[in-house]
């Protein structure tokens, strides 16, 4: 078990601009490899390639697979894998290696699957793509489905696609995959790039060992970029029931929506019902998002929408509301470490009663938040901080917020907690137990 310790803002300074144009793609490497080729799938089936070395995407039958042609793909040094519109491919070879001939679709060169709507399932079998060190996948308007990443240890995580190399998912839908450690969805290793863009992560899930990341899981120090996504029902049994983050990793989610995700960690560090922050020098930005009707249901969870281990969080220009825990910080939970909100709305968010504080942020230990230029209202606490809970070791700091209409018991908007003298709202010191 980890050791843990746990003033008015104008409505035009929130504005969030969710619906902005989308910034130009820098994603079109996979497409300029030396040696690309297009490979048009043929059939439905699920059939290697009979010679990888004629160049020629073509199965003991003459047609053209998936797996034919990501095997060709690979073989070549690159190519587009083209999928006829709206079709569906079951992976049915059963097996495992690193060629891609059963199994997994294995990727080690710069390969596009140009989806054209189809749908790829791999049945509850194994997982669907796996991108080797050195490799490039890039999945365009496909839904990757069915994936499972059973048994222990790494090769349990990332039950749709586990990424190694660079992975970029545009207009893509990754839904109803599970992986008994990490990563339902996507597990992303160290030293790798993932990037999701205008894409959904849906209705992913994760077994207890430990459990974390329903939809996506970061090891070590990777890179991960969510733009303009929606991270929806997915499932942790520990931390991070959307979005986990590494205490080395670096995890950017700009103008999405992050909603009625579940973690379900019995401790006090576990939960993070949308998004999840691992202890160490990791970063975690959320800006011009939603993140809303997230759960942390475990016996003793905290952060619904989101918790910081101690590491480092910044919210910007986000909505975090309708999100709840069973333990403390409704809305958010930091442990320790930095968090940082700026012209962000931070409502409707609760407790329960284990012990039910800090209903929208609720800080534990010799952490660091402040709040600036933000709304704190209408949340609920069961029994401390209906709005926000400092704690006695703890620095909180802030300024141009709007305070109001929250509920608890005990310090209705605001609670100090102990002999602690580091919560100020724009100056004026708030007092142990202040009620206001």
């Amino acid at each position: 078990m980890r050791t843990k310790t746990l003033a008015s803002a104008g409505a035009a300074g929130l504005a969030l601009g969710l619906l902005a144009a989308a910034p130009a793609q820098a994603g079109d490497k996979a497409h300029q490899a030396e040696g690309d080729r297009d490979f048009r799938v043929t059939t439905t089936k699920d059939t290697a390639d009979h010679d990888l070395h004629d160049g020629t995407c073509a199965d003991a039958q003459g047609a053209c697979s998936l797996r034919a042609a990501v095997q060709q793909a690979n073989a070549s040094g690159g190519g587009t894998v083209v999928l006829a519109k709206k079709a569906a491919y079951a992976l049915t070879l059963h097996g495992e290696d690193d060629a891609g001939a059963t199994g997994d679709l294995d990727v080690s060169s710069a390969v596009t699957i140009e989806g054209n709507g189809a749908t790829v399932d791999a049945r509850g079998e194994h997982r669907v793509f796996d991108v080797l060190a050195g490799g490039w996948l890039r999945l365009n308007h496909v839904t990757v489905t069915g994936g499972a990443a059973l048994g222990e240890g790494l090769p349990a995580s990332g039950g749709g696609v586990r990424n190694a190399g660079v992975l970029e998912v545009e207009r893509s839908t990754i839904t109803g995959n599970q992986a008994t450690r990490a990563g339902g969805g996507i597990e992303a290793s160290a030293g790798s790039t993932t990037t999701i863009n205008r894409s959904t992560l849906s209705h992913n899930s994760t077994g207890a060992g430990p459990g974390n990341g329903g939809g996506l899981h970061l090891t070590g120090a990777g890179t991960v970029h969510v733009s303009r996504s929606i991270v929806t029902g997915n499932t942790a049994a520990a931390e991070g029931g959307g979005l986990w983050n590494s205490g080395a990793g670096t995890m950017t989610v700009e103008r999405s929506t992050i909603s009625r995700n579940t973690a379900s960690g019995d401790e006090a560090t576990m939960g993070g019902g949308g998004l999840f922050q691992d202890a160490g020098a990791g970063t975690l930005t959320v800006t011009r998002s939603q993140v809303t009707d997230n759960v942390a249901d475990g016996a003793a969870g905290s952060g619904g929408g989101i918790l910081n281990d101690q590491g480092t969080v910044v919210v910007e220009r986000s909505v975090i509301t309708g999100n709840s825990s069973m333990r403390a910080g409704g809305g958010i939970e930091a442990n320790v470490g930095t968090t940082t909100l700026s012209r962000t709305e931070l409502n409707r968010n609760t407790t329960g009663a284990a012990p039910g504080n800090g209903g929208g942020l609720h800080l534990t230990g010799a952490g660091t938040v402040t709040i600036e230029r933000s709304r704190v209202t209408g949340n609920a606490a069961a029994n401390e901080g209906g709005g926000l809970w400092n704690s006695e070791t703890g620095t909180m700091t802030v300024s141009r917020t709007d305070i109001r209409r929250n509920t608890a018991p005990v310090g209705p908007n605001v609670y100090q907690d102990g002999a602690g003298t580091g919560f100020t709202i724009d100056g004026r010191t708030v007092a142990p137990g202040d009620g206001s």
